[in-house]
């Protein structure tokens, strides 16, 4: 299995990967692969995509988006979606992916990288703890504020 840098013509497997993952939390996906083709591949890229491959064979995918602390300047690096096929889970997979976001991180002089999951995916959850990750618990509360 290896982790690589996502091409353009990775778009359809992560527009796939994202539907299943929105699938697995009750939402839809709406997003476009013109869309995801900006967040990832524009003149400024938002987000870096991560490809897991075994063999020809995609298994797994990481959008990572990046930005700044403002207050330090210090980039600031976020794996917002971690998704492994269903058939390679507990073989590895999430943990190649988060290695890999981590050295992208430490390359561009992040201090750290986030990971989240929904508070009712344990699965994700004990996973998370199984590779010794870190909890946040003492950043407080985040509120949503929906717009028109």
């Amino acid at each position: 299995m290896k982790v690589d840098l996502a091409r353009p013509s990775d778009l359809a497997d992560i527009l796939r990967m994202i539907r299943a993952l929105s699938t697995f939390h009750d939402e839809t996906a709406t997003v476009t692969l013109e869309q995801l083709q900006i967040a990832f591949f524009g003149n400024a890229p938002s987000s870096t995509a991560l490809i897991a491959r075994e063999g020809a064979n995609v298994v797994g995918y990481a959008g990572v988006n990046h930005t700044i602390t403002l207050h330090s300047g210090v980039p600031r690096y976020d794996i917002h979606h971690l998704y492994v096929a269903e058939t390679h889970r507990g073989r590895g997979v999430g943990k190649a992916l988060i290695t890999r976001a981590k050295k992208i991180g430490e390359q561009n002089g992040a201090k750290g990288l986030t990971i989240g999951t929904d508070p009712k995916n344990s699965s994700a959850q004990a996973a998370y703890r199984a590779m010794g990750l870190k909890e946040i618990t003492d950043t407080g509360p985040r509120f949503w504020i929906p717009l028109s």
